[in-house]
């Protein structure tokens, strides 16, 4: 009976497998003319998600048939010890499976709690894009998840007022303290206050993006600009209350009043020549 069990478990494993081969591989069929494509708001996030889909069904299976793996494999040994020895290969065989259950279980909470953070940071990218998207109409640029190495930017937007580096980070709501709004953080100038506590999350990310798309501008596309370092939270109301700061902390919806209000520094001829550099970097998404 156990073998026929573990027989029926690896034959099942190998089907599983076997299909999942084929839906990787399927994908490997393009079209004759398969041009690269611009990247989109999150791409690399979109990219994360897929490789976790991907493999989603391999590690459920794998975390549900280890244990019990573990577990057969123990009790196959214990009916071929003698009497003496087996009610403690037994109970050995127990603890082993108990004990495999709950890494497998931590396992696969894990990897849910990955791709339902990529998942949200995903939906925060895409709700600042349809934010930066009435500026096309008013003379800007704008590039989503720029390669830069071991990072990306998350949004750069070149128009007449110059340039900016966006950095989005998309966080849950948690339990505000009491007098503070569930809804809002304030940025002091020095540290983001949420409703829970303080910290500086994002702010130093932000100026280090947009010190490097500094030196970019200046190295391949020739032109020494500064661009304006954003930080923004999707879904949150932001306060700040200090003046003159090396990063803007905004919501989405204020980024385009930001953008619009500043004195314009680019000419038309300058926007098209870093448009074109940036486009070659990021057009890189495969049909």
């Amino acid at each position: 009976m156990l073998l026929a069990l573990a027989l029926y478990l690896a034959a099942y494993a190998l089907c599983l497998g076997v299909l999942w081969l084929w839906r990787i591989n399927r994908r490997h069929e393009r079209p004759p003319v398969a041009p690269k494509l611009l990247r989109g708001p999150g791409e690399s996030l979109r990219w994360r998600l897929q490789r976790l889909d991907d493999a989603l069904l391999l590690h459920a299976f794998g975390a549900a048939f280890l244990p019990m793996g573990v577990f057969v494999g123990g009790l196959m040994l214990a009916l071929n010890l003698p009497g003496d020895q087996r009610d403690a290969a037994m109970l050995g065989a127990f603890v082993l499976f108990v004990v495999t259950l709950l890494f497998s279980g931590r396992w696969m909470l894990r990897k849910f709690t990955l791709r339902r953070d990529c998942h949200i940071g995903l939906l925060g990218e895409k709700i600042v894009a349809e934010a930066l998207a009435p500026l096309t109409s008013e003379g800007c640029r704008i590039f989503h998840d720029v390669p830069a190495g071991d990072f990306n930017l998350d949004h750069v937007v070149i128009g007449p007022t110059g340039a900016f580096a966006i950095e989005t980070k998309t966080r849950r709501a948690g339990r505000a303290l009491a007098g503070r709004r569930p809804d809002e953080i304030i940025f002091d100038g020095n540290q983001l206050i949420f409703p829970w506590g303080e910290d500086t999350f994002g702010l130093d990310q932000a100026i280090h993006r947009a010190a490097w798309l500094t030196a970019w501008l200046r190295d391949a596309a020739g032109e020494p600009i500064t661009p304006v370092p954003i930080l923004t939270f999707p879904g949150w109301n932001v306060t700040t209350t200090a003046a003159g700061t090396e990063v803007q902390v905004l919501s989405p919806s204020a980024i385009p009043g930001l953008v619009r209000n500043r004195p314009p520094s680019l000419t038309p001829a300058q926007i098209d020549h870093i448009a074109r550099q940036l486009e070659v970097r990021c057009r890189d998404v495969e049909f």
